[in-house]
Order: C-alpha cells, then sequence, then structure tokens
C-alpha cells in the first residue's frame, strides 16, 4: 500500500509508516531539537562534575593513606601497581554508584512516562553506554589522583 501510494501521489509527498515517522521525528529532536541539544548539554556537565566528585573521593582516600603507599613504593613496588589499585577502587566507586543510579533513572522513567505520555524507556543500549561512561569517568578520576601518589617519596613520610 505505502508503495501503491507513493507511486500516485507527486514526488515532493513523503510516504512514511508509522514506524519510519516515528523514526525520522526521533532523530529530529535528539539530534536537531532543542531538546536533543539540552540533554547532550547535560551528559557533559554530569560528565565533569562526576569526574570532579570521584576526583575529590580518591585524592582524599590517598592523602589518608599516604604513610601505606608510601611503604609499597618503598617496598620496591611502582607506579604502576600503585595506578592498577586507584582504578581498582574508582572501579568498585562506578559500580557502586551506577547501581542505585540505574535503579532511580528507571524510576524517574517511569514517572515522566506516566505523567507526560511520552515513550520514554530505559532501554539495554542506554544503560550501557551510561555505564561505560561511569567507567570511563571513575577511571579518568583514578589517574588524576595518582598524580598525588608519583609525587610522593617514602623518606618524607617516614
Amino acid at each position: 500500500m505505502q508503495t501503491r501510494l507513493a507511486q500516485t501521489l507527486p514526488d515532493d509527498v513523503l510516504v512514511l509508516t508509522v514506524d519510519e515517522f516515528a523514526a525520522i521525528e526521533k532523530h529530529y529532536w535528539e539530534s536537531q531539537g532543542a531538546i536533543g541539544f539540552i540533554f547532550g548539554i547535560g551528559v557533559i556537565v554530569g560528565f565533569i562534575v562526576g569526574v570532579v566528585i570521584v576526583y575529590q573521593i580518591l585524592y582524599t582516600d590517598v592523602t589518608n593513606h599516604l604513610a601505606e603507599y608510601a611503604t609499597l613504593k618503598a617496598m620496591g613496588y611502582d607506579d604502576r601497581y600503585l595506578l592498577s589499585i586507584l582504578l581498582q577502587e574508582a572501579l568498585i566507586l562506578a559500580t557502586l554508584g551506577y547501581i542505585p543510579g540505574f535503579a532511580v533513572a528507571v524510576g524517574l522513567y517511569h514517572i515522566t512516562y506516566a505523567a507526560t505520555l511520552l515513550p520514554i524507556s530505559m532501554t539495554v543500549a542506554r544503560a550501557i553506554f551510561v555505564l561505560i561512561l561511569t567507567i570511563i569517568m571513575c577511571s579518568v578520576s583514578g589517574a588524576v589522583a595518582m598524580q598525588k601518589l608519583r609525587a610522593v617519596d617514602p623518606a618524607d613520610i617516614f
């Protein structure tokens, strides 16, 4: 039916199925509309704020355990080993932050859908994207917090 309509109507008329129309509209609002731009800026700002917060947590942990890290350096452990410890901490923070954040996001999606009847939901692709961003965010914070450990001299601590 779509093909017959497209053949009989003039060339300046676009004949679409409901799914095709929905895909075009979704693409427009996500990429060209103001809403997509605002959400994109929100993701960037959230990422930067997350990096700073996780950095502060890891930096405080490094400062509180500086003597232990200095002891490890004095025993011969190199910076790569200490970086792996910080990255493990960062991944633990990413996991512990992602789980409740995911639950809250799913709840907010349901509330938004109930209030506006907009067809939004947490997709698997979106959940994986946010998880990857969370892991990257925490890893960057761990790498930046590592600068404090590189500068520590075990002789100065004791």
